[in-house]
């Protein structure tokens, strides 16, 4: 292999792989500013836009623990109904299943289980006994009263009357205060397109294409232009976002129990000066989601390649948004071979179930490697400094 082939996409300052399995060309005549952490953070917390500026509302999830709204165990497969674990109120220990009707229930995304790109739904689903009036971004709800719920939905009412006289022996009556919700502005939000964004080891966000996931100890985001989602939610992954709990600190915002709302809106966001990366960007966050998926069905990786192709445009999008973000001085070549490749034009495919896809994935990362424009790409010393630097600082 040539000289010059080996040294693609290699960091100077640490000598490791910018993109796995490949080298880094660089330019030594380049004279350039050494990017010390707290000068990228400064830069960063300057970005006067913030995704607040661009959603129609950042909003918490349900609250985490309710003694009627029960989490439904989805044990059996292709069933009519759900079974449901009923849980002592005192010991929220499980004592029995009993079944509820399909209307009332809703996917729940556990907030302890992160996951980038794709929503990771549990086996669990959730009772909302509320009706939902129409289709509108912003939707109008009503709850319903006992005596429907009773007649509509028997099942559901057994349930939670039984759930009542098991915690409140001596109140008999069943009235609207032992079901609702106390917080009920995430229903606003049901059967809406969303990015839930959460935060276990670190924030990570997926896109939830119908809004009908139901979550806790998370933030919900509905963006003003949904063309915007694939894109922000790579954002959200991406490696330089590790860097924003510094500016979160830094301007005051306490973080006393996790990732919340008025955090989130706080976000800086800034779009690529040129469309086309912007596409681009959006089109990985396409494949992420796909992989994501297919990583989360076969589980114990039968079929190999999930985790490299993972890796691969990953690193791709991080690199555009660290750009986009500090620098916007890649090479055009870049680019170039990047808009050639990287499409997606199948309405929805990134939902799609067919393992057939991986192959077309492989193949692409395949010809952007093997492009003769690829590996003559050059990045800026300034560049590979600031990458150095959030590496240093395990941002990167």
């Amino acid at each position: 292999m040539p000289q010059d082939q080996k040294q693609i996409f290699e960091n100077p300052t640490t000598k490791e792989a910018i993109l796995p399995g490949i080298p880094y060309i660089y330019k030594k005549e380049v004279k350039y500013m050494f990017w010390s952490k707290d000068e990228i953070v400064e830069r960063l917390s300057k970005i006067p836009r913030t995704l607040e500026d661009i959603s129609i509302e950042i909003f918490e999830g349900v609250p985490p623990t309710n003694d009627f709204l029960q989490k439904a165990d989805l044990s059996r497969e292709n069933c009519t109904d759900v079974s449901c674990i009923s849980r002592d109120a005192h010991t929220n220990v499980g004592i029995e299943q009993v079944s509820i009707e399909k209307e009332l229930m809703h996917p729940y995304v556990d907030g302890s289980v992160s996951s980038e790109f794709a929503v990771q739904s549990t086996k669990y689903q959730f009772i909302l006994p509320y009706e939902i009036l129409d289709n509108s971004i912003r939707k109008e709800y009503r709850i319903f009263q006992p005596e429907e719920l009773k007649t509509m939905f028997p099942v559901a009412y057994k349930h939670l009357m039984e759930i009542k006289q098991q915690s409140e022996i001596e109140k008999q009556e069943f009235d609207l205060a032992d079901y609702r919700l106390e917080d009920e502005s995430f229903l606003r939000y049901i059967n809406t397109p969303k990015i839930i964004a959460t935060s276990n080891l670190r924030l990570q966000a997926s896109y939830d294409p119908t809004g009908k996931h139901v979550f806790a100890n998370g933030v919900g985001i509905v963006l003003g232009d949904p063309t915007l989602y694939l894109y922000v939610t790579a954002v959200l992954n991406s490696s330089i976002a590790g860097a924003f709990p510094e500016i979160w600190s830094r301007q005051g915002v306490q973080n006393t129990s996790g990732l919340n709302s008025q955090m989130l809106k706080r976000f800086p966001i800034t779009f690529p000066k040129k469309e086309i990366t912007e596409n681009i960007i959006s089109t990985i966050s396409r494949y992420l989601i796909y992989l994501n998926r297919q990583k989360q069905i076969a589980k114990k990786y039968s079929i190999p390649g999930y985790q490299e192709l993972i890796d691969f445009y990953k690193r791709i999008s991080d690199l555009l948004i660290l750009d986009t973000y500090i620098t916007n001085d890649l090479d055009p070549k870049l680019l170039d071979v990047l808009a050639e490749n990287i499409t997606a034009s199948d309405e929805g495919f990134e939902y799609s179930d067919d393992i057939n896809l991986l192959i077309g994935l492989q193949e692409i990362k395949k010809n952007i490697l093997n492009s003769p424009d690829f590996v003559k790409c050059r990045f800026s010393n300034e560049f590979t400094n600031i990458l150095a630097t959030l590496k240093n600082t395990r941002v990167w």
